[in-house]
Order: structure tokens, then C-alpha cells, then sequence
């Protein structure tokens, strides 16, 4: 079977969509000790980045016949490098609003999505786990950042290096 050349539109959407949530989200969690007004923004985006994370995996796996292959050669530390970090930026994706709904829900506090709905409590008041897992939510917040960091590198060393347009394969395109 031949591969095809572009993602489909539906793994593209997801992927920026789910692009800009998490880097904004980064974003307003590092601006968060100087700016407390925004824990619900943040809280509501990180809510926002779990259900878009669930949506973009079940898109994946019904797509997975029409991506395409990977640039680098099966075998190679290019190839285990490139499915080590996107199986990881998986897990981020998942942990870090998870861990964050766990340390609101450990502070006594229930996660509220844009003001429209409260998320159920996964846990009762804790005041050393809400630290912990505050914790825990800040360092693979930070893990992630670096994942993304990677990510973007290798893309334009694929580009620079290789000539291989992998950016052009994700990005939306009507034409198909």
C-alpha cells in the first residue's frame, strides 16, 4: 500500500488545535505567581486540553490506515527518538491536566470549565497531596515544554538538514 504524503485533515486540526491550547496554557501557568486572576482561564484550558487530547487519540487510531510513514528509517535513533517523544507528549498531554484536576480537587477545590460546569471530584480534600501533585503538575509541565522543544527542533532539522517538508505534512490543507 502506498503511504500517503500529508496527515489528514482531521489528525492536522487536532494537532494545532491542540498546539495552541497547550502552549497558551503554558504560558498562563508560568505567568500564574504574578497573576492568580487567571487559575480559572487555566484551569478551564487544562480541561479544554484533556478532552481535545481524548478526541485527537481516537481520531488517531480511526486514521492510523492513512497517515503517513515516518521520514526516518525504521531501526534508526531517529525513528526510536521521534515515536519516544510523541509517545511521550501523549502522556503529558494527559498527565498534566489530570494531575491538575487531582491537586484542585486536593486543595477542596472542584474544576469549573469556562463557568459552565463543574468537573466531578476525583478526590477529597488533601492538603499534602494538593502539594504533591502540584508538584508533580509543574514538573511535567515542565517536561513537556522540553518534549515540544524537541519536537519543533527536529521538525526543522528535517527541513534544514534533510530537505524534508515534515511541517508541510501537518499543516491543514482543504486540498487533498
Amino acid at each position: 500500500m502506498h503511504s500517503p504524503k500529508r496527515y489528514p485533515l482531521s489528525v492536522s486540526l487536532f494537532h494545532w488545535l491542540l498546539a495552541a491550547a497547550i502552549l497558551g496554557n503554558l504560558a498562563i501557568g508560568w505567568m500564574l505567581d504574578d497573576a492568580m486572576e487567571l487559575m480559572a482561564l487555566h484551569k478551564s484550558l487544562g480541561a479544554l486540553v484533556l478532552l481535545l487530547a481524548v478526541a485527537r487519540l481516537v481520531n488517531k487510531l480511526r486514521s492510523r490506515k492513512r497517515l503517513p510513514a515516518s521520514v526516518n528509517e525504521a531501526g534508526t535513533a531517529s525513528y526510536l527518538g521521534e515515536k519516544a517523544v510523541h509517545g511521550l507528549l501523549y502522556v503529558a498531554m494527559f498527565a498534566i491536566p489530570l494531575l491538575g484536576w487531582l491537586k484542585t480537587n486536593a486543595a477542596g477545590h472542584a474544576v469549573s470549565v469556562f463557568g459552565l460546569v463543574n468537573l466531578p471530584t476525583l478526590m477529597s480534600r488533601n492538603a499534602d497531596w494538593s502539594e504533591t501533585l502540584g508538584d508533580w503538575h509543574a514538573m511535567v509541565a515542565y517536561g513537556l515544554a522540553a518534549l515540544v522543544a524537541a519536537h519543533v527542533c527536529a521538525a526543522v532539522a528535517h527541513q534544514l538538514l534533510h530537505n524534508e517538508s515534515v511541517l508541510g505534512r501537518i499543516l491543514p490543507s482543504l486540498r487533498r
